[in-house]
């Protein structure tokens, strides 16, 4: 990274005196790992200056200054990695599922409260998927289908699939503490069905 280059110069050249950073909460968000930098830079005599305020670590009164944007800033990314955290929770509790990446067969539209869900092409053949498994076709004999109608794909995938409450219209997430919830996706199988699919998956008659 751009920073182990700086330190690798600055460690060699005894020449550098001043590292100049913009401000010194862009210098990093973390208080005590800026904190350890800091000392260990101070140690080979190197001196930070924050050019915004003119603020530098060559005084007790502007390292007390630059420390304090430092704390100010770790509150301020936590406070907002809360906000953050609590909207995906309630976006989830309200059957929107906000995961990072969109179930296969489907498309994601929106943002938020917004986020809703189509089926596609590939979905269609999911749909298939479960119904074929109803019939009692084995995985394997599953996976041969679905290459041929165009869709590959792994055994664990295939697995993952039969077993994702999502398709049936559920959302599942650690976020919701093991909680099941009605999810605003269509569905590509009754959840009376899917649970089906997890008794033939268990081997359960």
């Amino acid at each position: 990274t751009l920073l182990k280059e700086m330190y690798d110069v600055v460690y060699k050249d005894k020449s550098i005196k001043y590292i100049l950073v913009s401000v010194a909460d862009r210098f990093s968000r973390n208080e005590a790992q800026a904190s350890l930098i800091i000392n260990e830079l101070l140690k080979r005599e190197k001196v930070i200056v924050e050019a915004s305020t003119g603020f530098d670590t060559s005084t007790r009164e502007g390292m007390l200054m630059i420390k304090m944007k430092l704390a100010l800033a770790e509150w301020d990314n936590g406070n907002r990695t809360d906000k953050f955290t609590s909207g995906r929770k309630h976006c989830l509790e309200n059957g929107v599922y906000i995961g990072a990446s969109k179930p296969l067969g489907y498309d994601k539209h929106g943002k938020s409260l917004g986020t809703y869900f189509t089926i596609n092409d590939k979905g269609l053949l999911i749909r298939k998927a479960f119904r074929w498994k109803l019939q009692g076709y084995a995985n394997c004999e599953i996976l041969k289908k679905l290459e041929e109608h165009g869709l590959p794909m792994r055994k664990q995938k295939l697995h993952h699939i039969l077993t994702n409450p999502f398709y049936a219209g559920k959302i599942r997430h650690k976020m919701l503490q093991g909680k099941l919830v009605d999810g605003n996706q269509p569905k590509l199988v009754s959840y009376e069905d899917f649970l089906r699919v997890q008794d033939i998956l268990s081997g359960k008659t």
